[in-house]
């Protein structure tokens, strides 16, 4: 089993006036390039408080990532009176 996070969302918005809606692709592999130097800074900080709290920081690191790497395939829809917005995670 492998603990890639996902790539790429497409966002699906079909508004009820419109016959044609707007579909997105977003490359989330930008996302998790714009986040990473976020990480970096904050990693020292998270294992102060795992230290304070008393918490495994790496087992705690280890579930964040099976987590983000479970999100494949993962669909959504939200359906309102105004608009249905599909979300697929790849």
């Amino acid at each position: 089993m492998t603990f890639l996070p996902p790539m790429l969302a497409i966002v699906h918005v079909l508004p009820r006036r419109m016959h044609r809606g707007i579909r997105l692709w977003v490359p989330l592999f930008l996302v998790w390039l714009l986040l990473a130097p976020f990480v970096l800074v904050l990693l020292p900080v998270y294992f102060v408080v795992c230290a304070v709290v008393d918490i495994a920081p790496f087992r705690t690191l280890g579930t964040i990532f099976a987590v983000l790497g479970s999100l494949n395939g993962t669909h959504v829809e939200v359906d309102s009176p105004a608009a249905s917005v599909f979300i697929h995670v790849y």
